[in-house]
């Protein structure tokens, strides 16, 4: 197994040791939230910054206090002369107040994309681990703007994706609605 397996494979047990952590946390919830969007950003990936519409959807629990437990999934669709796709779940914990939230944890990627590098280029296909911050700011209930910055690592060597990572920089509507437990 070469070098860029091994951390590839340490990566994930992190993540999975971060949700479950983060998944054990005992609170009793109060509230279930749904959001969903669609954000348009830049993804970055080899040597040229592309365009991406990034549907979304998030399933949240709150509980006493102003913490939360948030799974989140994003499916980026990145249009071009080969369109490509990138799809990003996260589990986060988050800060939350009345009319904004920000949340921060690892995720796992799932992507299929033409990549350019300095010298040739190549479809990209495989399975990423990473990291997701999120703030979201509700100004007309239940209408936001929510913001978010992906980090993957897309490991291995390649000579069309140097430095191994998959940066995207999203920004979008989006909209959440509450369902109250008793």
């Amino acid at each position: 197994m070469g070098h860029g397996l091994r951390g590839m494979a340490s990566a994930l047990v992190l993540c999975g040791c971060a949700c479950a952590l983060v998944s054990s946390v005992p609170a009793p919830a109060l509230a279930l939230e749904l959001s969903g969007g669609v954000s348009v950003g830049g993804l970055q990936v080899g040597i040229e910054p592309r365009l991406a519409v990034s549907p979304f959807a998030g399933w949240l629990w709150r509980s006493e206090g102003d913490f939360r437990l948030e799974v989140h999934n994003m499916l980026s669709i990145v249009p071009g002369a080969g369109v490509g796709v990138y799809d990003r779940t996260a589990v986060t914990l988050g800060y939350a107040t009345k009319t904004s939230t920000v949340s921060l944890g690892p995720s796992l990627a799932i992507d299929s994309m033409p990549v350019c590098g300095a010298v040739i280029c190549d479809r990209v296909v495989g399975v990423a681990p990473g990291g997701r911050a999120q703030s979201d700011w509700y100004f007309a209930e239940p209408l936001g703007l929510s913001t978010s910055i992906h980090v993957d690592w897309a490991g291995g060597s390649s000579r069309v994706l140097p430095g191994s990572l998959v940066v995207m920089v999203t920004t979008g509507p989006i909209w959440r609605f509450e369902v109250k437990s008793r």
